[in-house]
């Protein structure tokens, strides 16, 4: 999301030097407003046969394109309750986390960048069905996977499937 006017008095934000970097500077605050990475959350999801759960995007952005179950944090949550609410919207399942796969980073549609807090889960009951925000959900073998959009996603599935994380 592209700032342009400050969230504190509402003047035009322009673009001031700090340091070796351009970020915007508000006149009305005489401060800069700096434009902080947004976190989200991914899940990894392996059945019995090692395959990877995914979800089919029912929103923007890549609608209809294969992804990791994934969202935004929420004010005031945890991202390992983030993660487990996701799941359960968009699968159906519910999980306990097994671990931190790792923490990734890359440029975001409507942020300038995005942290990804990645984890892998054990399925605890439920049967997959996609809801909310998924159209679809299937189990994948690494070497039958779709294209994947999100270049985080990329990674954290080659970090799984290479024994890497």
């Amino acid at each position: 999301m592209k700032l342009r006017y400050c969230p504190q008095c509402g003047e035009e934000l322009v673009p001031k030097k700090e340091g070796d970097s351009e970020r915007l500077f508000c006149r009305g605050c005489n401060e800069f407003v700096y434009e902080n990475p947004v976190p989200v959350v991914a899940g990894v999801i392996l059945d019995k046969e090692k395959r990877i759960l995914l979800i089919k995007r029912g929103v923007e952005p890549c609608k209809g394109r294969w992804t990791l179950p994934t969202g935004f944090l929420e004010i005031d949550e945890k991202p390992e309750e983030t993660i487990l609410r996701e799941i359960k919207e968009e699968t159906n399942l519910d999980c306990r986390i097994r671990s931190l796969v790792g923490l990734y980073q890359q440029r975001g549609w409507r942020y300038k960048s995005v942290i990804v807090l990645a984890y892998t889960l054990d399925v605890l009951k439920g049967e997959a069905k996609a809801g909310d925000d998924a159209v679809d959900i299937r189990y994948f073998d690494y070497k039958d996977l779709p294209e994947i959009p999100f270049k985080s996603h990329r990674e954290i599935i080659k970090d799984i499937f290479q024994g890497k994380r």
